[in-house]
């Protein structure tokens, strides 16, 4: 198969048995790799019935075509489970250098199956595979984990990706670690690796992709390099890393700030990317392939938060959530807050939203001192947060109501409808007051809320795709959005297909080249579209299958109220018009949720068709 291995491996761990099976073709062709593979053989694999931490929940780790080649900001890889979290689509992206070494190792993808015994790791080299005693590394970090593992193989190019004492202990919203501190960190993909205590993956490869037309993709990535060179958005993230943006997102209002309810907080500037360009940066790096470098290397030499060397800095996301979220205003504090859920293997969104929400809930008189185990939870106080976050990885203390995540934290103490989270999982750092397609990208999302779903926000703000026909009509307004957001969504459902970094800011048409010339496909703007459409509805059908309704497609009540102060200007989004159209342009039914027959057979998905309309 042109732009594939065709191999996918397979690991029982109950068993400890792995084998080699060719890549589904059918398949492939359909949904083309990453998320829309992985979810196409998920759908295989579970029911309505399949525990999140149970054995019968499989692991799946895909790359896609474009993974591993030259093609520019191609070099991420996707894990999908049911999650644990949600109890819907478990899918997480992650950069670094993993995906690329499994294919060059020969792979497509693997899919892990069981539950071992005791901890394990599994090392894959040059279509080699074997699974190793991981005892000694069960209870280490993240950064220990993935420093021993070399060590034991003798190799510092061998990539890692491993949990953490978080995915050891099941945190619902744990990560795994890629390559230090390139982290797959939404919807817990990390406690399903740590339910089977699948410690790390570690993979090192020395071959070549295949290429349908290789001068022609060679090409196409030339003409390509010279736009991340000249291309404004990439030159701010290459000078100041996606938290550059943070000072104008603030203006707009898209900042989150004390936990949703603050419009403006002018010590925003003290934790921008600019910021910390001006005071701890010591260099950028990239994921394999990447031409933009959005990556962070910070250094702080003294006081509390020292860091003793080079370390990642915080991205954008994780300044607002464990900086304006929380009040903390210190960069120093937010970056220590930041690594710390590195080493711990925590999604740092879910981590700062859970956190925010627990002192929001204090400031309220919600819960007291008795609750926090005598925890004063005051905003703007990083020490406290640190404490939070260490109990949360362990399980031990209040970190144990934290450790499920806002939906379950909020009901735990009667106060479900004050969780800024949708369908399960936290938003991301990107108020739908601000932009209001952003509540259709996290209301409508296949995993809850996440912004990597559809970043229709760089939409509204400018960043319209004419070749596909993506625009906005306004940041506020709502009438005539939700078509252009389905589009945006099917858009992104192919870029996380192929895997394609969303940074990306190079034409959709040089992407839909390359994945012609890895291929040998003929697909047009309208033909990729669909393909995305196409994931996009398998991706529902699979959650329909597993219970979801329409009932949790709503913004939760904090972000229903409007702000004073700040870039919303007043402004809420209006969700019910926004949702009626959206249910049109999708042709869905809005009673049951569910694609319609003629939708899902038009898109070449009769069997699923099948499964959901019986009757």
């Amino acid at each position: 198969m042109d732009g594939y291995h065709g191999r996918v491996l397979w690991v029982d761990l109950t068993s400890g048995q792995v084998r080699d099976e060719a890549l589904n073709a059918h398949y492939a062709e359909k949904f083309v790799g990453g998320s829309g593979l992985a979810t196409r053989y998920l759908y295989d694999l579970i029911q309505v019935e399949t525990d999140p931490l149970g054995p019968e929940n499989p692991l799946i780790i895909m790359t896609g075509p474009l993974t591993g080649t030259r093609a520019p900001l191609c070099g991420r890889h996707t894990l999908v489970a049911r999650s644990p979290l949600t109890g819907l689509l478990g899918e997480s992206h992650v950069g670094g250098f993993v995906g690329a070494e499994l294919r060059h190792a020969g792979y497509d993808g693997i899919v892990v199956t069981g539950q071992s015994a005791a901890p394990v790791w599994l090392c894959v080299q040059d279509g080699q595979v074997e699974l190793h005693d991981a005892g000694d590394l069960w209870g280490l970090d993240t950064f220990e984990t993935q420093a021993r593992i070399k060590e034991a193989l003798g190799d510092k190019r061998v990539r890692v990706g491993c949990i953490g004492p978080a995915g050891e202990n099941q945190v619902l919203y744990a990560a795994v670690m890629h390559d230090n501190a390139r982290a797959a960190g939404r919807t817990g993909m990390g406690a399903v690796m740590g339910a089977k205590r699948l410690k790390a993956l570690a993979v090192r490869g020395t071959g070549s992709v295949p290429l349908a037309a290789e001068k022609r993709f060679n090409a196409i990535v030339r003409d390509m390099k010279p736009i991340f060179k000249d291309d404004v958005l990439s030159r701010v993230f290459r000078e100041t890393g996606t938290g550059g943006n943070l000072d104008y997102v603030h203006v707009l209002g898209g900042l989150p700030i004390r936990y949703f309810t603050q419009g403006e907080w002018w010590e925003a500037a003290d934790i921008s990317g600019n910021t910390m360009a001006e005071t701890i940066l010591t260099g950028v790096e990239g994921c394999y392939g990447c031409l933009v470098a959005c990556g962070r290397k910070v250094r702080i030499p003294e006081g509390k938060y020292a860091t003793g060397g080079e370390i990642k800095g915080p991205e954008y996301e994780t300044l607002g959530a464990l900086g304006s979220q929380l009040l903390i205003s210190d960069v120093a504090a937010v970056t220590h807050l930041g690594h710390l859920c590195d080493r711990l293997g925590l999604d740092t969104i879910s981590t700062g939203n859970t956190i925010a929400l627990a002192h929001y809930l204090f400031q309220e008189g919600i819960i007291g001192l008795a609750e926090t185990g005598g925890l004063e939870l005051q905003w703007g106080d990083p020490d406290t947060v640190a404490d939070l976050v260490k109990q949360t990885a362990h399980r031990q203390a209040f970190g144990e109501a934290l450790a499920g995540g806002t939906a379950r934290f909020a009901e735990r103490y009667g106060a479900a409808d004050l969780a800024v989270q949708c369908n399960g999982m936290s938003v991301g750092m990107h108020d739908p007051r601000a932009y209001s397609g952003m509540t259709l990208t996290y209301t409508t999302s296949p995993i809850g809320g996440s912004h990597n779903q559809s970043c229709y926000y760089l939409v509204e703000i400018g960043g319209v795709i004419e070749d596909l026909d993506i625009f906005s009509p306004g940041r506020h307004e709502d009438a005539g959005k939700a078509a252009y957001v389905a589009r945006h969504q099917n858009w992104i459902s192919l870029l996380n297909a192929l895997v394609t970094c969303i940074m990306s800011n190079a034409p959709a048409t040089d992407y839909i080249e390359l994945l012609n010339a890895a291929t040998g496909r003929n697909l047009d703007g309208a033909g990729a579209l669909e393909v995305g459409e196409r994931i996009f509805n398998l991706k529902r059908a699979l959650n329909v299958r597993l219970g979801y309704t329409p009932k949790g497609e709503r913004l939760p009540d904090l972000l229903r109220q409007a702000l004073s102060d700040g870039g919303t200007e007043g402004f809420v989004p209006d969700e019910a018009l926004l949702l009626g159209e959206y249910y049109e342009a999708r042709d869905w039914d809005p009673v049951t949720g569910k694609p319609s027959r003629r939708k899902l057979e038009s898109l070449g998905l009769a069997e699923t068709a099948t499964d959901l309309w019986t009757e």
